[in-house]
């Protein structure tokens, strides 16, 4: 191998050896402003519940989506392929993964006669009212205003709508995108809950087992 070659090869790993180094850089930063960024909008959502806690004020909050804002809020005309410009829920907690709101009015669960949970009601005992609540990840979250604005004097959490729908019967629910929540899952009133001892997230517990839909 002549130095030429030599100088080439040497040159080639300093070369693959610094974009390496650029990589590994940029993904330290990139965790850092995430991590960041979460703990900015988990401190907004925290001051909110305390809040509405401490005065005992409606829950009710905006899901804003991001995408629409700026083109046509607050007209919420459904979109197929952006969904609503905005969404009602109630904040419920934050978590380590993102922020617990809840989205729509409980249901009634039954019990199946092999003691499975079950939503239908025939043939079946019901058990307990299940809520469904929505999980939005921190980084789907862009900005919180806790004053809202002149359309619903509520917060507004402005999100990226990136979950998927989950109507059954329609074929939207083949998008895989245009909701807020990336995911759904159920709790239910707690029957050991002490209110005014106990922490207010307690009130409710989650429901492990599966839920069927008939």
């Amino acid at each position: 191998m002549s130095s030429a070659d030599y100088e080439w090869l040497i040159g080639l790993v300093v070369q693959i050896a610094i974009a390496c180094g650029l990589f590994i850089l940029s993904k330290k930063i990139s965790n850092r402003g995430r991590l960041e960024h979460k703990e900015s909008i988990k401190k907004k959502a925290e001051e909110l519940i305390l809040e509405i806690h401490r005065k005992k004020l409606n829950s009710k909050i905006y899901l804003v989506n991001i995408n629409r804002y700026f083109k046509d809020y607050p007209s919420n005309q459904e979109k197929t392929f952006e969904g609503y410009s905005h969404i009602k829920a109630e904040i419920k907690s934050t978590r380590f993964d993102g922020i617990e709101f809840f989205s729509s009015m409980p249901v009634e669960v039954y019990k199946k006669p092999d003691g499975r949970l079950s939503f239908g009601k025939e043939g079946n005992k019901k058990v307990f009212d299940a809520y469904a609540v929505g999980i939005i990840p921190y980084e789907w979250i862009e900005y919180i205003d806790l004053h809202g604005d002149e359309y619903g004097y509520v917060p507004l959490f402005y999100c990226y709508f990136k979950g998927r729908i989950y109507w059954k019967r329609s074929l939207k629910r083949f998008l895989p995108f245009g909701y807020p929540y990336k995911e759904i899952v159920y709790y239910r009133e707690s029957e050991v809950y002490h209110e005014g001892s106990d922490p207010v997230d307690m009130k409710y517990r989650f429901i492990d087992q599966p839920i069927l839909g008939k």
